[in-house]
């Protein structure tokens, strides 16, 4: 099991322009050779409801995006599935995407927590 948890920081709001996404936390991880990352919880509060959180597993098409600003849920994921005879190191993205038509801020206390699961 992995958790991973991060706040958004800094000393002032940060901008978000109208359907932009902002990198918020980029990690490596390594998927061993017949193993699955499956993102088996997200709890996360944004102070704004128009943004969603995205959890992304580069260069994997695994793509998890919850709205509505806050959220505790439980997808079971799959984010990568190693099918190659090899490891895998996979870039875990955390991004705020803002699904407002106009500019909005992420506050300096918006934070998340995930627990994955290789398998």
């Amino acid at each position: 099991m992995l958790q991973l948890n991060g706040i958004v920081g800094g000393s002032s709001p940060i901008s978000v322009g109208a359907g932009k996404t902002i990198l918020l936390q980029q990690i490596l991880i390594r998927v061993k050779s017949k193993q699955k990352l499956i993102l088996r919880d997200i709890n996360f509060l944004f102070n704004n409801e128009a943004f969603a959180i995205k959890i992304e597993a580069e260069p994997s098409p695994g793509v998890f995006i919850a709205r509505g600003g806050a959220g505790d849920l439980t997808p079971r994921k799959v984010l990568v599935n190693n099918t190659t005879g090899e490891d895998l190191l996979i870039f875990l993205l955390v991004s705020a995407v803002n699904k407002a038509k106009n500019s909005r801020s992420l506050s300096r206390s918006d934070s998340w927590h995930m627990t994955f699961v290789r398998r």
